[in-house]
């Protein structure tokens, strides 16, 4: 049906149905040009934060090994024994009652979310949400990990193909006279409205609960760009998985942050794939961080291993850290959350192998991304930002320079950065990064103040010396400031000039 220009419609509605018109084209103007501010990071004035979530206290228990947590500023073991974590993850089994089939093909809870009572699911929730999370003024990660299903009907393909055949099966049995069409648009219709109302339920009492975590789903997005074994392989995000995040926009609506995973293979060791394959997923979850109604970008905390997907105890290289750490940082990511799984600590050798692999080239890297990526927030964001590149495809990274910079490491397993700083540092930085200014800051350099929108409450303190922060060449500017906001306020006269007619 053709659109009714505003002038064809009666008198005294036009003001109402263009001012309308024109709020709606101001914010997608304002969107496409005016990057939203970050949120306040979690921790201090930390930019990107190193967080774990392995459970490493096993080697302490089993073989009397003590491994060093002190590279991270927030930690949790996955095992359900532990509660009141910075780090929280709800299994399957952890959270309410959730839905799935299990191996054996059995329904666990129903099978379906369409086949199991949400209501009787949040009591529950709130219950579980108590127990791993006593105390209400948690501030830290809330990681939800529901893998069995999808809640898109069209991204339920291998061994989660059963969630399609069961709720058709379903359908068929409720309904006579119906097509095969008919029944699958059905059951399509039924799982994806109450897999939504599962996952957004669950989100909604989470954040009503715990207000100050952070809550998502481990694994979303997801780019869904696993192909590295194409000879041509960029790792571009397919455009019909793209197109299927933005229609996931109520899962980004209801979450607080996002929690994407990158587990590369050991069969692509340092190659050009790994770095493809890690970029275009953070790339995908900042593009995605952006579009809801909050008023900051939901901020990404990126899941990554100690190891290789198909190899676990089999460490990354420090090209494959770079490719990893290093890229979610370089593009903007909050932080990275290092997972594992009881493997680590299975034996005595592979507990002593781990602290190995902390004590030096993991916890080496860990202090120089993490340091480099504090300095640069101080040197070209007065702390009130983080740097981004400004090209997302420079191979340009946080680290610190070899000339200026040495890393020590200390006998508890911790490091110590000396530093000499370089005249030009600040010029060599801003020529590759800019600043995403935290909420409350704005401008190049992110030293625009507004008190008013600062929400301090969100950040776990830190009792931390701050440094006299140097101040920034005031000379770093970006053309493309000013012809943005020239750009809008034009759009701005031709709206309001277009609502007088």
């Amino acid at each position: 049906m053709p659109g009714v220009p505003c002038g064809a419609l009666q008198h005294h509605t036009v003001p109402v149905a263009c001012a309308i018109i024109c709020s709606w084209l101001l914010i997608l103007v304002h969107s496409a040009f005016c990057q939203k501010p970050a949120k306040l990071p979690l921790v201090g004035r930390k930019p990107f934060l190193a967080a774990w979530n392995a459970p490493l206290d096993m080697c302490k228990l089993k073989y009397n090994i003590n491994v060093s947590l002190d590279l991270f500023q927030i930690s949790g073991s996955p095992r359900a024994v532990h509660t009141g974590q910075n780090v929280t993850i709800f299994y399957a089994n952890r959270l309410g009652y959730y839905p799935f089939y299990n191996e054996q093909g059995v329904p666990i809870n129903g099978g379906l979310p369409q086949n199991s009572s949400l209501e009787a699911h949040l009591h529950k929730a709130r219950k579980d949400i108590a127990h791993f999370i006593p105390s209400e003024d948690f501030r830290g990660l809330a990681v939800i990990d529901w893998e069995f299903w999808r809640p898109q009907w069209d991204r339920n393909w291998n061994k989660k193909y059963i969630y399609r055949q069961r709720s058709s099966e379903l359908i068929a049995q409720a309904y006579l006279n119906v097509t095969d069409k008919q029944v699958e648009e059905l059951a399509r219709l039924r799982f994806e409205k109450s897999a939504k109302e599962f996952m957004q339920g669950t989100l909604k009492l989470g954040t009503q609960t715990r207000p100050h975590g952070l809550w998502g789903f481990y694994l979303y997005p997801d780019c869904h760009n696993y192909n590295v074994h194409a000879h041509d392989y960029n790792g571009t995000c397919p455009q019909q998985e793209i197109k299927r995040n933005d229609q996931l926009f109520w899962l980004w609506n209801s979450s607080t942050a996002l929690f994407p995973a990158l587990a590369i293979r050991k069969g692509h060791m340092d190659s050009i794939h790994n770095l493809h394959f890690s970029q275009n997923r953070v790339l995908e979850s900042l593009r995605l961080a952006s579009l809801t109604s909050l008023p900051y970008e939901l901020p990404t905390y990126v899941y990554t291993r100690l190891g290789y997907r198909d190899e676990a105890m089999a460490f990354l290289t420090q090209e494959d850290l770079i490719h990893t750490i290093g890229e979610s940082a370089a593009l903007g990511a909050a932080g990275f959350v290092i997972w594992g799984d009881l493997n680590l600590t299975s034996s005595r050798h592979n507990c002593s192998k781990v602290k190995a692999f902390l004590n030096h080239r993991l916890g080496q890297y860990i202090t120089n991304v993490t340091q480099a990526a504090e300095i640069c927030s101080d040197l070209l964001c007065q702390s009130h930002g983080r740097c981004v590149r400004r090209d997302p495809q420079a191979p340009h990274y946080l680290h610190l320079s070899r000339g200026s910079y040495r890393i020590l490491s200390n006998r508890n397993g911790t490091f110590t950065v000396t530093r000499q700083p370089s005249k030009n540092e600040r010029q060599m930085l801003a020529d590759k990064f800019r600043c995403h200014c935290y909420q409350g800051y704005e401008g190049e350099r992110c030293d625009s103040i507004e008190p008013e929108e600062i929400e301090e409450d969100n950040m776990i303190n830190e009792d931390v010396e701050k440094e006299k922060k140097p101040e920034v060449n005031k000379d770093i500017q970006d053309s493309a400031v000013p012809l943005q906001k020239a750009f809008i306020l034009t759009i701005l006269l031709l709206l309001l000039n277009f609502s007088s007619i």
